[in-house]
């Protein structure tokens, strides 16, 4: 067990079928369900440190906006007694992703001095654990309830846990960690107790799907389940910063601030937040088309153009979603976007779910023309009955 770590959590709730109209709607609706509210906007100047750190992120890997347009509002007084919760940080923030019309809502926290025990704990069951919010005990999901109800979305698609670590105890590199520690990693991402016991050879297939750019900072992805270590403050990483320094001052007069970022509880350093949304977005959509798919039928009072319109519109939020990762200008990001994809199992699920839509699209195209056709007939005879009885008042 590593007594001491630094973490950095983040609890997501996937909402899909968003009932607004506009991006600007959805906005307009967390002022008026919450008021005192921050919207983000990646042009403006914020002093909250979170906001920031998002900002400056967004503008380096994504040039100001990220490929999928993202509607993004901070919930001021949605933040629990930080020392009786033991927090070095926390803020809400609802996320609505207008061209899939999915709504992600999550908390991110930072601890700091924990045990890997604890960290484990959080994985297992810290969405549940109930802290003290203005006087009211709240934990992630019932706060998630409450927010959901007051935006009259309907229940939770998808959840996603990512965990952030960027202390781990004394040791100073991925190769360290690795070598001692291969079953606390598998442990820290599953909320797995009893990782001392796990084959390591079923270990390593867990954390078989990982991604890392630098030596430095490494994530494992599982269902649902991400793990990444970001050893900030290590020897490894000032070499580097003294690197960028360097080359920046050289090439650009200065150093970008996105090398500078420390410890965010957003969870949002080396753009991990963003490539995390994008793998739940999909695995949110995906639900979607499986619910639709299994309702369709029972569905008897809308009219089956209706059904058809809403099959191909599925169809075209997948499709879109997944170009997304061939738009990445950064290439680094679009291969952590694809590894997060495999992690989830997603890319031959989708092929299944686009050729299922196409096999239900057809399914209902011929449905409906089997209607057209038999009112067409209905309306032939009753043509043929109308003239023989003019036929007959004319004698």
């Amino acid at each position: 067990m590593i007594q001491d770590m630094n973490v950095n959590i983040s609890h997501a709730f996937y909402y899909v079928a968003a009932k607004f109209s506009s991006g600007n709607a959805f906005v307009n609706a967390v002022k008026k369900a919450f008021g005192a509210v921050t919207v983000y906007d990646e042009n403006k100047s914020f002093d909250n440190p979170y906001i920031t750190d998002m900002q400056t992120v967004q503008s380096f890997l994504h040039g100001g906006g990220q490929t999928y347009r993202t509607y993004r509002v901070f919930l001021d007084d949605v933040c629990p007694d930080l020392t009786r919760a033991g927090m070095s940080g926390f803020c809400t923030m609802i996320s609505y992703f207008e061209e899939s019309n999915i709504i992600a809502l999550s908390f991110h926290y930072g601890l700091k001095g924990i045990s890997s025990d604890k960290v484990i704990g959080i994985r297992q069951s810290g969405v549940n654990k109930e802290y003290d919010f203005r006087g009211e005990m709240h934990s992630c999901t019932s706060l998630a309830e409450k927010i959901r109800k007051a935006l009259g979305l309907l229940p939770h698609v998808e959840t996603s846990y990512l965990c952030e670590v960027t202390k781990f105890g004394d040791e100073k590199t991925l190769d360290d960690i690795e070598e001692k520690h291969i079953k606390l990693l598998y442990g820290l991402m599953t909320g797995d107790e009893g990782y001392h016991f796990v084959p390591e050879d079923l270990v390593r297939e867990r954390l078989a799907n990982f991604w890392g750019s630098r030596d430095f900072m490494r994530i494992y992805a599982g269902r649902q389940s991400f793990l990444f270590i970001n050893l900030l403050k290590t020897p490894r990483q000032q070499a580097y910063l003294d690197r960028q320094t360097q080359f920046g001052t050289d090439t650009y007069g200065s150093l970008n601030p996105y090398f500078y970022m420390e410890d965010c509880p957003l969870t949002v350093n080396h753009g991990i937040l963003f490539s995390v949304e994008f793998a739940m977005l999909l695995r949110a959509l995906i639900n979607e088309v499986l619910a639709f798919q299994t309702e369709y039928k029972n569905k008897k009072f809308i009219s089956y153009y209706k059904r058809i319109r809403e099959t191909r519109e599925l169809r075209r939020k997948i499709i879109k979603v997944l170009e997304k990762v061939e738009q990445t200008k950064i290439a680094e990001i679009g291969e952590l976007s694809a590894v997060l994809l495999a992690s989830q199992h997603i890319v031959p699920i989708v092929e299944q779910v686009k050729y299922l839509l196409e096999l239900l699209e057809g399914d209902l195209t011929m449905i409906y023309s089997e209607r057209n056709n038999a009112l067409m007939t209905v309306l032939t005879v009753l043509g043929l009955l109308l003239a023989v009885w003019q036929v007959i008042l004319a004698l």
